[in-house]
């Protein structure tokens, strides 16, 4: 193995805590992984990990030569775009996280369209709700909505999805105010578990709300609004195909929620080809303004 795939292989050991999930990515056998690192040890004439039956922990020149390594693999994979051109199809497994919701709205109805324009690719999908840690679990490239809180991370704005109150057909209301004494479901991610900050594009108004049900879960909070149990404050992307089939239908239309963002997020300073492949591809395509 070159010193450069060693270097990949070491990193990606360090940033899973495992030669075994380091060695599946590779496509090489645990074995083979343990005697590159340790090969690479002898080369650079110190420990760099402390080896348990049970964990792996990095020596302090092993977080040395991690920074140096994500350098490197950063800077050799610009300098391989460099030579061989934007024309050059990318390859390989892309591992994408976003929410459940956004997963199932979004991006799952776009996967077959991307693979076939994209033969020598493959997608791993990964939705979860929670915040994943994308070194931790090998994620190449994460879709995050709301407010961002790790500045270790590189970010690009995507866009906005419009928010707005909705209810099963019957849901009467004529005024913002009138929501606070009606049944409502509230999304206990979402920045406004509460109270809802509403404007008509000229007066603003903050609606407290006492939500009849809660839920952490987009689709939850969708389902739970069809069998007509309240309204709910809902980005475009959740409820687009139920307002269009008359499942729910717009309550108080010239009022608003504060836009919700969308951003791609990456670590490191350069984005894998790949996962560039993945955004050139999303962009129009996503019910974004």
């Amino acid at each position: 193995m070159d010193r450069l795939a060693a270097l990949r292989l070491f990193l990606r050991v360090a940033e899973t805590g495992s030669f075994s999930r380091a060695a599946a990515e590779m496509g090489i056998a645990q074995s083979a992984a343990s005697r590159a690192v340790s090969s690479l040890e002898a080369e650079l004439g110190g420990r760099l990990l402390n080896r348990t039956t049970r964990s792996l922990a990095l020596t302090d020149a092993g977080r040395k030569v991690c920074d140096h390594a994500r350098a490197v693999a950063a800077e050799f994979e610009a300098m391989e775009q460099a030579v061989r051109g934007a024309e050059r199809e990318p390859a390989g497994l892309l591992r994408v996280t976003a929410s459940v919701a956004l997963t199932r709205a979004e991006l799952a109805p776009l996967a077959g369209d991307f693979l076939r324009a994209h033969p020598r690719m493959r997608l791993d999908l990964a939705a979860r709700d929670d915040r994943v840690d994308l070194v931790a679990e090998g994620i190449d490239l994460a879709l995050r909505l709301g407010e961002l809180e790790d500045s270790r991370l590189t970010a690009v704005f995507l866009g906005s999805y419009p928010r707005m109150v909705v209810a099963a057909p019957g849901f009467r209301a004529t005024a913002p105010v009138d929501l606070a004494g009606l049944p409502t479901i509230s999304l206990t991610s979402s920045a406004f578990p509460t109270r809802w900050p509403l404007t008509d594009g000229r007066a603003k108004i903050e609606v407290e709300i006492n939500p009849t049900v809660r839920t952490a879960n987009g689709d939850v909070l969708a389902d739970l609004a069809r069998s007509g149990l309240g309204a709910i404050l809902a980005p475009g992307f959740l409820v687009a195909a139920d307002l269009q089939a008359g499942r729910l239908v717009r309550v108080l239309p010239d009022w608003s929620g504060p836009p919700l963002s969308l951003w791609g997020v990456w670590h490191g300073r350069t984005l894998p080809r790949k996962a560039r492949a993945f955004l050139d591809f999303l962009g129009g395509r996503l019910a974004v303004s």
